[in-house]
């Protein structure tokens, strides 16, 4: 039985290795970890508005590329482009007080931390919401998150 399982968590892992959504999270992670750090740094310097509007300016290169790349095509699903423009916002007001908290000159790693619990939220919403399936480890994996920021704001 156990053999059984070990092939099981080997053919997952597996998986997760071949899957182009493992290899895009991974590049999120590296490019979040540097913004992190920049954002740190850039919040030592100027203010957390300055931060956010300067910010928001960075994307630009890469919405200009995006844009040439669909050769000037845009989306025409009112519905997606209203949850982008949403989420847009959202993304700005999280980065504006994310800027904020690092201009209090507070720890950088608990900062950090404390923030990216978000998935917790995006969990339950998509529970409640999506009406997606949680199973009974993954749920034990949010639970160690939370001992985690406990652990490590001590």
């Amino acid at each position: 039985m156990q053999a059984n399982m070990q092939g099981e968590a080997v053919a997952a892992s597996r998986q997760h290795w071949n899957a182009r959504w493992f290899w895009y999270s991974l590049i999120c992670v590296l490019c979040w970890g540097g913004w992190a750090l920049l954002s740190r740094l850039g919040s030592r310097e100027i203010p957390p508005e300055t931060m956010q509007f300067l910010f928001t300016v960075g994307t630009l290169p890469v919405c200009l590329a995006l844009l040439i790349g669909r050769r000037g095509k845009l989306e025409k699903s009112p519905r997606g482009i209203t949850y982008g423009i949403l989420n847009g916002i959202l993304s700005g007001v999280g980065g504006l007080a994310l800027f904020a908290a690092y201009h209090t000159n507070g720890n950088t790693s608990l900062i950090t931390v404390a923030t990216a619990l978000y998935p917790m939220i995006t969990v339950v919403l998509a529970i409640s919401i999506l009406r997606e399936r949680f199973r009974a480890i993954q749920a034990l994996g949010l639970a160690f998150a939370v001992v985690a920021i406990i652990i490590f704001s001590l």
